[in-house]
This record gives structure tokens, C-alpha cells and sequence, in this order.
């Protein structure tokens, strides 16, 4: 390893034994070379430790937490120690390809506007099955549209300039697991840029051991809330309470959970969200358009599929009826409507397709890239 390696790239790690081997190689078969692999482990109590040292790897540097902080306080603890110019995230779960570093290297280097940029990923289930692809906006105008539902950029695969990350403060320690989707608002509310380029460089697994799922619910949703909070404070001219920003965070990510009051506000609330934008922040009408109805689509059918699978069935109809007048046609809602007269097996077997139909678009992607 150099002296002074042009990428940190840093992974946190506490007891992630059983997929670290995995998740180390990916990064050490990296085409690019020049880096430093700064690993943080928040006090492990299995063999991470010993798995990492088996790799005997000279870019690889451990740090021990004396204690166990948490993941946020460890990111930024290496954050501070972090050697190189760029600081690239992986965790210790997921994979990385080898063309990786050096495609996001290569755009930010071109692009110094930008003080981070993220890639399209993979999902992966527990035993490594590749699932869906997960794609980010790639212009900053759909940026500033995702930024008030969630991450507009995934942590994982994400590379970004230390030095603008450690002036806006770092991580924020008050967010235990949605400290990414803090980082990149705060940055966008600090009139700072980021971007996705559309190749697929990393894999996420998604299991239900990990941190995130067990949250979400809980701390989750309240860290996911304030942010929104404090993006629409920041970024419209709209005000709202924290209270409608956790029925925001509920309407995207848990929909069924809802009254049908509450979930009509939210969608109007939305609504009013783009039209507040303030100048600097502006999206083209005719893209906001196309955006909101490909974004509206996802609360609307966990809705319709959630009271499908209560046998509500009058209901399902006047929840895809709803998204149609709002949106005008689009067929999965369609289909859904006219699968109601025929039961839940049909929307069961609907919803069975769609899932086959995104593994095989996944593959294509893979192919591509």
C-alpha cells in the first residue's frame, strides 16, 4: 500500500463473521490497487478478526474499538483515521465487483462538482441469490426528487470526498441507523452535489438478521421521518410537523398500516412537496409527472395487495381506481383491479410473475454491465 493511497475504502464490522470472507476478497480483487483497506471493528466477539487477518493483505489496516459504539460512531472513527483523498463504503455483508473502484474513481475524478457518487447495486438475498436490481438516479434532478422519500444513493458502493464529508460534520451521531440518508440530505442541504452512474458495481444483501430490517419499525422509521422533516424544512417552502412526516415515511414504506384518511393526506402531501420546491430546487414539470407516477405506484399497490390478501376485495378496486384517476393508466395497477373479481389466488400468482419478471430483468442488467 502506498503512503498516501489516493482511496480509504471502509467497512465497519461487529460479529459479521459469516460473510466476511466474501465480502474482503471482493474488495482485495478490486482492478484498481492503490487503496487502503480500513476496516473498523466495533469490539466483535467472533472470529472476525481472525478472518480478516487470514487474508494477510498489507492494505489492510484493523482498528479495534475498545468498546462497542455502534456503527455510526465507527464510521465516523474512520472516517478521522482515513488516509486517502476519497473514502470509498463497503460493509461487511455485501460485495463489491471488481471494476468497482475504478469506475467510480474515473467519474469523480471528471466530475469534482460532485462530492460523492453512488452506482447501481444487486440485492441478494441471505445465501447470496441474486434478487432485483436496485437502481439510482442518475441526474441531479431526480436526486432532489428521491431525497424526500429515502436514499437517493446507496451507502454501499458509495465513494465521496473525505474532506467535504468531515466539513459537513461527518456521520451524525444522533442517527443509529439511517445515518447514510442523514449524510446525503445533509450534504444536499448544505448545497452540496451527488450522483449515481447507472453501472451495477456492488451487491446488498438483504436478510432478515440485518440491522436495518429489525429497526426499521422502530428507531428506523423515526431517524427516516426527521430526515424527510428536515429535507422539506430545508428544501420547499412548504411547512409541515414532524407527525406528517412520519405519516410521509408510513404512506412510502408501510401504506396498509395507513387509515384510508391518512393515506389520501399523504399522497396529497406529496403532491404539494414538488409544487413547493423552492427555485434553486425546481424539477421540470414533465419529469416530476413521470416520476411521481412511477414512485405513487409502490404505496398503492402494497395497499391493494395488502387488502387483497384480507379479502378486501371492494377495496382493492378503489385503491387502484384512486391511483389510476390520479395517474392515469399504468398496467399493474390494471391488472390488479380487474384480478379482484377472480380472488386472491390470481393476485398471488400476479404478484408471483412480477417478482420472476425482476429477477430475469436483474440478469439482463448483470449481462450489460
Amino acid at each position: 500500500m502506498a503512503i498516501n493511497p489516493l482511496v480509504t475504502v471502509l467497512m465497519t464490522v461487529y460479529n459479521g463473521g459469516e460473510y466476511l470472507k466474501t465480502s474482503v476478497r471482493s474488495i482485495l480483487n478490486q482492478t484498481f490497487k492503490d487503496f487502503e483497506f480500513l476496516i473498523v471493528n466495533d469490539f466483535s466477539t467472533d472470529d472476525s478478526v481472525d478472518i480478516i487477518k487470514l487474508f494477510n493483505d498489507g492494505r489492510i489496516v484493523i482498528y479495534n474499538n475498545e468498546k462497542n459504539i455502534g456503527q455510526t460512531k465507527s464510521l465516523n472513527v474512520g472516517l478521522n483515521l482515513a488516509k486517502g483523498k476519497y473514502v470509498a463504503r463497503m460493509d461487511a455483508d455485501d460485495m463489491a465487483f471488481p471494476l468497482w473502484l475504478d469506475k467510480s474513481l474515473d467519474y469523480i475524478r471528471k466530475h469534482p462538482e460532485y462530492a460523492a457518487v453512488g452506482s447501481a447495486a444487486i440485492v441478494m438475498n441471505e445465501s447470496g441469490r441474486m434478487k432485483k436490481a436496485l437502481k439510482t438516479p442518475t441526474n441531479f434532478a431526480e436526486v432532489i426528487f428521491h431525497i424526500f422519500f429515502g436514499n437517493a444513493i446507496n451507502h454501499v458502493g458509495a465513494l465521496f470526498n473525505k474532506e467535504i464529508i468531515l466539513k459537513n460534520g461527518g456521520y451524525n451521531e444522533e442517527f443509529k441507523i439511517a445515518q447514510d440518508y442523514e449524510l446525503w440530505s445533509s450534504l444536499i442541504r448544505d448545497a452540496q452535489r451527488f450522483i449515481n452512474i447507472p453501472d451495477v458495481l456492488v451487491a446488498v444483501r438483504v436478510h432478515e438478521s440485518s440491522l436495518g430490517y429489525m429497526e426499521e419499525k422502530k428507531k428506523g422509521l423515526a431517524e427516516v421521518a426527521e430526515t424527510i422533516y428536515r429535507n422539506i424544512t430545508a428544501l420547499t417552502n412548504l411547512k409541515i410537523s414532524y407527525e406528517d412526516a412520519v405519516k410521509l415515511r408510513m404512506f412510502y414504506r408501510f401504506p396498509e398500516q395507513l387509515s384510508l384518511e391518512e393515506f389520501n393526506y399523504a399522497h396529497r402531501l406529496y403532491e404539494e412537496i414538488f409544487y413547493n420546491l423552492k427555485d434553486e430546487f425546481k424539477i421540470n414539470k414533465n419529469l416530476l409527472r413521470r416520476k411521481l407516477k412511477r414512485q405513487m405506484l409502490i404505496p398503492y399497490c402494497k395497499r391493494a395487495i395488502s387488502e387483497a390478501e384480507k379479502n378486501m376485495l371492494r377495496s382493492v378496486r378503489h385503491t387502484t381506481s384512486d391511483y389510476l384517476g390520479s395517474h392515469g393508466f399504468h398496467p399493474v395497477p390494471v391488472l390488479i383491479f380487474l384480478m379482484s373479481f377472480f380472488g386472491m389466488s390470481i393476485i398471488k400468482r400476479l404478484t408471483y410473475i412480477y417478482t420472476k419478471w425482476q429477477e430475469k430483468a436483474m440478469r439482463v442488467i448483470m449481462s450489460r454491465s
